[in-house]
């Protein structure tokens, strides 16, 4: 029970802990297709989850783009509303009661070809422990496409 339990569990330098941890807090990373070839469009969902009793402040999100993804611009979506920024480095998600999720979605395009590309999602955020603001962060699963290399008309 990280997140949940006693005081001093984290600090202000937060090491980040797999979102499968029994912390109430559930980051996912899903893509549109688990296959793909370089020039296609994946669709890539985070999903931030607060079980906790606690509430979430200041979340930020932090999606680090494999050199071999482009951002398509004006495809960030936090919720479904648009997102103005147009990095993946720091969406600001704000506050995340008990309870509430937040899903933001974005699209990128494979620029070259690799056997495979594998990110994930990390969400930093902060919460009240002992009259103390602490920092903590949570990883997603590790999302993995596939990409051919020798299919279709693409090199």
């Amino acid at each position: 029970m990280i997140y949940q339990n006693g005081c001093g569990c984290c600090n202000n330098t937060p090491m980040c802990i797999p979102s499968n941890l029994d912390c109430g807090i559930n980051v996912t990373l899903t893509a549109s297709d688990y296959v793909a070839r370089v020039c296609n469009t994946i669709t890539y969902t985070v999903t931030v989850t607060n079980n906790s009793a606690e509430t979430m402040t200041d979340a930020i999100l932090t999606l680090p783009i494999a050199n071999v993804l482009a951002l398509l611009p004006n495809t960030i979506t936090v919720n479904g509303a648009p997102y103005e920024d147009t990095t993946l480095n720091h969406v600001a998600l704000g506050t995340i009661n008990p309870n509430e999720t937040v899903t933001v979605t974005y699209q990128t395009t494979i620029m070259t070809c690799q056997r495979f590309i594998k990110h994930r999602a990390k969400v930093v955020f902060g919460c009240c422990q002992c009259f103390t603001k602490k920092m903590i962060c949570v990883l997603s699963n590790e999302n993995t496409v596939q990409v051919c290399c020798c299919c279709g008309n693409n090199n």
